[in-house]
């Protein structure tokens, strides 16, 4: 924990060092001053500037994988004036100290949860993760290449809440997993039904969104800090958890949740998030690198979520993971209606351009 301290401390140091040399004044920013934006994009042009970019997972989630190659593209589009400094594992923090230090500017970046964007001021991105929304990941692509994804992302800055989304990071399906003690308790059953998620104990992030969908599946939604995870499984904190399958053997949980249920009740919804006062410090030249990194991010993760979600299926007989199969999931997609019905008008408007597929 010192160490996590020490690190985001010095993130913040260098965050606001860059903000001054190379982005003017941030507080007359905040408060509106258009003409000191104007000035603080004027000098950063030509400035050299490192970003931090904070990631709560390891080397071999998508998102990294994204990240890195945004980090490779930006630096060759801008002939070495801008780079990004990648920290992994949560170093910098978890996903909602990370949420928080992008608002108050001690964070340029970080590869956020769509779902969780509500609870920071951005809705209407929020949207695309609802539940049993997409049949499918390449689904999911087809909406965040498309015109429809742009006005969803540019939702965010629109919010006015702290961030800028400049792309999506496309994720696979996230499925429930359990204990071997769940798993007796249910019967040791061979298929996993609606109704064995009665009661159960099921860890997602602190988001409202996951927390209002595991309760429409009767489960009871058990907030817990992803770093803890691993530990609240094995010592019968939680009965079980969702995750797509890379970060389920990525983080070792199949160690101690070894049963796995491929519900796809959700589709990974990363965003490209930056601090919205570094983003209106950067010349307009310096943006479209910026956009055009994020569009090569995107692609990347893309293709190696694709590739190793198979792989990742074809292991689970060599890893001691038993796959549960789901018999009745138009139920499970039926008993979420009552989510999709407690949206205002406008945001109805969003879930019904989003459920056509017609992006």
């Amino acid at each position: 924990m010192k160490k996590q301290i020490l690190v985001l401390a010095s993130a913040a140091c260098m965050t606001m060092a860059l903000t001054a040399c190379g982005s003017g004044s941030a507080s007359a920013t905040a408060a509106g001053n258009t003409d000191s934006g104007s000035e603080a994009a004027a000098e950063s042009a030509g400035e050299s500037m490192t970003l931090t970019w904070s990631e709560v997972n390891g080397e071999e989630y998508g998102g990294t994988v994204g990240a890195r190659k945004f980090a490779e593209t930006i630096e060759e589009l801008s002939g070495g004036q801008i780079k990004v400094e990648l920290y992994l594992n949560g170093t910098l923090g978890d996903e909602k100290q990370c949420m928080q230090g992008i608002q108050m500017g001690t964070l340029d970046m970080f590869r956020g949860n769509a779902s969780s964007l509500s609870n920071y001021g951005a809705d209407e991105i929020s949207l695309t993760g609802l539940p049993f929304l997409f049949k499918d990941m390449e689904q999911f692509q087809e909406m965040a290449v498309s015109e429809t994804g742009q006005e969803i992302l540019d939702s965010v800055g629109e919010a006015d809440c702290g961030y800028i989304a400049l792309g999506w990071l496309t994720e696979g399906p996230r499925h429930m997993f359990i204990t071997q003690s769940t798993y007796e308790k249910l019967g040791s059953p061979s298929e996993f039904t609606l109704d064995m998620m009665s009661g159960l104990k099921i860890r997602v992030p602190e988001t409202d969104l996951m927390v209002n969908t595991m309760k429409a599946l009767n489960a009871s939604a058990t907030p817990i800090s992803y770093s803890e995870l691993y530990t609240s499984l094995q010592s019968g904190v939680v009965d079980g958890a969702e995750n797509d399958v890379i970060n389920y053997f990525s983080n070792s949980y199949n160690e101690v949740a070894p049963y796995f249920i491929p519900d796809a009740h959700t589709f990974g919804c990363g965003v490209i998030l930056m601090n919205k006062d570094k983003w209106e410090s950067l010349t307009e030249e310096q943006q479209g690198w910026m956009k055009e990194a994020a569009q090569a991010a995107n692609e990347a993760c893309y293709k190696y979520n694709q590739t190793k979600i198979q792989e990742a299926f074809d292991s689970f007989a060599d890893k001691g993971v038993t796959e549960l199969s789901v018999p009745d999931l138009d139920q499970w997609s039926a008993a979420c209606e009552s989510i999709y019905s407690s949206y205002d008008e406008a945001s109805q408007q969003v879930i019904e351009t989003l459920r056509s597929g017609e992006y």
